[in-house]
């Protein structure tokens, strides 16, 4: 059988058996009694536990081919399975055996957004041979949760394979219907909250959020992304797209599996956000034996010059605001990679006369090598051969070991950034160097920059890079064009990591207000909130709300340290707020519109809530509470007409609705803490 369970509760018949209870029960026992003796034409179904997802498989002409539904809706049909090697098709197969089941497990996150994650699923293999010699494997495995389905290829061990290289992949994703999409064409592009149509994505990235009708949603995803290129999705005919790899080409090496690929399926927009741990329990356990180490916070990152007192100033004040590290940015070790003979030539022969000036009598030059296991002293200049930035110099002036025995002191932590072009086989320095020593420093924090992550050989380097950093107690930040795939499941000490449009693209707040139902789907993502900005006319609640927004446990926050005048008492939220969590509501979700979140950390629940241009007022059901503990609610509320944030605190209840008059481009702010003692 298909991972079925024989005590599960729909084969529970009564007199009174609804029609949805029916329903899935004939679901449940098509699973169970589909055909697996593999001949064509025969269809083989793997059904998700609660029988809303359904996996269909056949063979057609040697081809396989499946089909996705949820609750009834036809997502995908009749599309295409399989790998298209170089030398010759890889396909013409007979299925020579399934293997069904069922798992039902759960796991503790280190850092994430539950206190427990059930990984309950049923599972369908399909084991295919080629007819031909030299009769070549391949295995398809299909999971079915109550949160969505998804596919890998499995490939076993067989000499005809190793060696062999893939150009590109037979799968599709061929739609039912034109649906309505919210894709994106390059990371750092920005969403709108207009849906487009399948028909019209030409070339988008994944995550790709779908509306299938009736409020059903679903949204397309890779899961463990290790030993194969990271993809696109192209069009291949009006609903059709198929995944290209970012950069190179597959090369096989038996055993292997390649990326889980599959959909959070989901009756409403908010249940996409409630239901996107799927993509973790899709990865492998945690692969760190002993992760008590690990400490998420929030970091002040940008916060003036590289000089060592500024940096101390920044500490004292993290510790005053219960802020757990300082980061510096680029330039600490000088130019973020090393420089050439003729890019200093460039340089000199085309600096400004300002920059000029302010360099003579210096040795800017010493600066150039980009060795992160240096410190630089003096000014740095900032990019080889790009003139515009010719006039844009920092100036380091930094005892590094006092900075990290400063902190120590106060208990805050040092993250340092470092251009992932310096290190092999990118650039000149050895990543365990670079990271043992480092390490060794009392450097307890990295955000790799620039990091390669397009082809198979840069995501097993990344990979790598992640557990090299494990070995010598680093959390990570990865920035640039790395989208998250889940690892953080195994490597939690990957805190968080870019590869979406970030508050340094200038975002209009549409873009923001759409993140947490893309984006951020597939896990979390350093936006760099900037708090105080009053860009576009945000108030401070709007950016400080973000902190519960967007989970993550790194929260990179810029110019709070430089904000100090405008503080109101809002900065209580950013004193209390965590990053790491036990359980997730969201409370109102309207994408590109307003949506309001509320996450628990032991027994305090915090409530985020984002607003667009329009003033509207939004009811909060507090249902979620504990219904026997009475709340002491500190409410943090728009000052109508201004950009700051009163203060009221009420007592609440599980019964209560909170009634809140939003500001365009306005925010909430809810600490929800028990009144009593136990």
């Amino acid at each position: 059988m298909c991972g079925i369970e024989t005590n599960h509760p729909d084969f529970v018949i009564g007199e009174a058996m609804s029609r949805p209870s029916f329903v899935r029960l004939v679901l449940l026992l098509l699973c169970v009694f589909a055909p697996v003796s593999g001949r064509a034409g025969e269809i083989m179904t793997c059904v998700s536990p609660d029988g809303r997802n359904v996996v269909s498989v056949t063979l057609v002409n040697g081809a396989p081919r499946y089909d996705v539904t949820c609750a009834g809706k036809a997502l995908i049909r009749d599309s295409a399975l399989g790998l298209n090697l170089d030398e010759r098709p890889f396909g013409a197969f007979e299925i020579v055996g399934t293997q069904t089941g069922s798992a039902d497990t759960s796991w503790k996150p280190v850092v994430g957004e539950r206190e427990i994650v059930r990984d309950r699923y049923h599972h369908l293999t399909v084991e295919l041979q080629e007819r031909a010699e030299p009769k070549r494997r391949l295995h398809v495995e299909f999971r079915a949760y109550d949160e969505g389905v998804a596919f890998r290829y499995v490939l076993p061990a067989q000499p005809a394979l190793d060696g062999t290289t893939a150009s590109s992949e037979a799968t599709e994703f061929r739609f039912a219907d034109d649906f309505g999409a919210y894709p994106i064409p390059w990371t750092e592009a920005h969403y709108s909250e207009t849906p487009t149509p399948i028909s019209e994505c030409k070339s988008v990235l994944i995550p790709l959020t779908i509306e299938l009708g009736d409020g059903v949603m679903a949204s397309l995803f890779e899961a463990h992304v290790a030993n194969q290129p990271p993809c696109v999705l192209k069009q291949k005919d009006e609903r059709t797209l198929r995944p290209h790899f970012r950069k190179g080409k597959l090369t096989l090496a038996t055993p292997q599996t390649l990326t889980w690929r599959g959909f959070i399926l989901a009756p409403n927009v908010a249940g996409l956000i409630e239901r996107r741990y799927l993509v973790e329990n899709l990865n492998p356990p945690c692969a760190i034996d002993d992760p008590s180490w690990i400490e998420p916070g929030i970091f002040i990152d940008r916060s003036g010059p590289i000089e060592t007192e500024n940096i101390k100033r920044n500490m004292d004040f993290a510790a005053e605001h219960n802020i757990g590290y300082v980061h510096i940015d680029w330039s600490w070790y000088g130019t973020e990679r090393k420089w050439s003979d003729e890019a200093i030539a460039h340089f000199k022969e085309h600096m400004p006369e300002s920059t000029r000036k302010r360099l003579e009598g210096h040795d800017w030059i010493k600066n150039t090598s980009g060795n992160p296991t240096t410190v630089a002293s003096g000014y740095v200049p900032y990019l080889q051969f790009m003139e515009r930035f010719y006039g844009s110099l920092s100036h380091i002036d930094l005892d590094m070991p006092e900075v990290i025995r400063y902190g120590k002191s106060k208990g805050i932590g040092l993250s340092l950034y470092v251009n992932g072009g310096t290190l092999r086989p990118y650039g000149d320095h050895d990543v365990d160097l670079v990271f043992r020593t480092l390490a060794s420093w009392g450097v307890t924090a990295l955000k790799p920059g620039f990091v390669a992550c397009n082809s198979q050989e840069d995501i097993q380097w990344l990979r790598d890079l992640v557990a090299i950093a494990a070995e010598h107690k680093l959390v990570l930040n990865i920035h640039d064009g790395y989208i998250a795939d889940g690892m953080r499941r195994t490597y939690p000490n990957l805190l968080t990591q870019e590869g979406g449009g970030g508050r340094e693209t200038n975002p209009p707040v549409t873009h923001e207000l759409m993140l947490p139902f893309t984006r951020h789907l597939v896990g979390a993502h350093d936006h760099t909130p900037t708090l105080y900005s009053g860009q576009d006319g945000r108030t401070k609640l709007f950016e400080m709300a973000q902190l519960v927004v967007y989970h993550g446990a790194r929260q990179s926050v810029r110019n709070v340290y430089g904000s100090r005048n405008q503080f109101g008492p809002e900065m209580e939220f950013l004193e209390k707020v965590p990053t790491v969590w036990d359980d997730v509501r969201v409370l109102r979700a309207e994408p590109g519109d307003c949506v309001v979140i509320a996450r628990r950390s032991g027994r305090r629940w915090f409530i985020g809530g984002m607003n667009d241009e329009n003033a509207r007022l939004v009811e909060l059901p507090l249902d979620f509470l504990n219904e026997r503990v009475p709340y002491r609610a500190t409410f943090f509320s728009d000052v109508q007409g201004l950009r700051d944030a009163r203060r009221t605190v009420m007592q609440a209840t599980a019964a209560d609705v909170l009634h809140v008059a939003m500001e365009p481009r306005g925010g909430l702010a809810v600490i929800l803490e028990p009144a009593t003692v136990p």
